[in-house]
């Protein structure tokens, strides 16, 4: 498993997903600092357009996170973000991460596909045994569309993150390769 950049498109029914590119940085930035998607990350900080040109070059570009932006197909419309981060060669695993920027398409199922379509590629494309995600438990759309994916809640973590001057719980979502045996 080691690190590449993506080069390929990814196709689902109602969505592709295409590595980002430095021409997404504006789209992006703008998703990113919404409040409605910030309230949703860790990370809750204003996202400027140096920081990202600097997470492409060092994190992207190197290969060290994959990323896509989710298109749909039909509009051929960008409308959100996926990827994988924090590869554990060892281990065979990786976080994953989503945000949709468009709220119009939300609640209609996109997220879900674009998760199993990372899933599916972080599992057959680079061979990955687990793909986790955490995820705020305040966030229970996020929550629902990982079990929709295939995920399985691993862990509730009580007041593991002080945000925005409260504590906020966080759960731990893990998915396993489907053609894993129970011993590798």
């Amino acid at each position: 498993m080691e690190p590449v950049k993506p080069k390929m498109l990814i196709w689902g029914k109602q969505i592709y997903l295409r590595p980002i590119g430095a021409e997404d940085t504006k789209r992006i930035v703008e998703w990113r600092n919404q409040q409605d998607v910030v309230k949703n990350f860790i990370y809750r900080d204003v996202l400027s357009v140096y920081e990202h040109e600097q997470w492409l070059k060092n994190k992207v570009f190197t290969g060290l996170v994959h990323q896509f932006i989710v298109c749909m197909r039909e509009q051929d419309t960008p409308v959100g973000c996926v990827y994988l981060q924090k590869f554990e060669k060892q281990h065979r695993r990786a976080e994953s991460g989503i945000f949709l920027g468009e709220t119009a398409i939300r609640g209609k199922g996109i997220g879900t596909q674009a998760v199993r379509l990372l899933a599916e590629y972080g599992f057959y494309q680079l061979g990955l045994h687990k793909i986790t995600a955490r995820v705020l438990a305040s966030n229970k759309a996020s929550a629902r569309l990982h079990e929709k994916a295939g995920y399985r809640q691993e862990a509730y973590l009580k007041d593991e993150l002080f945000l925005d001057g409260k504590y906020e719980d966080l759960l731990i979502f893990g998915a396993i390769e489907p053609n894993a045996n129970a011993v590798d």
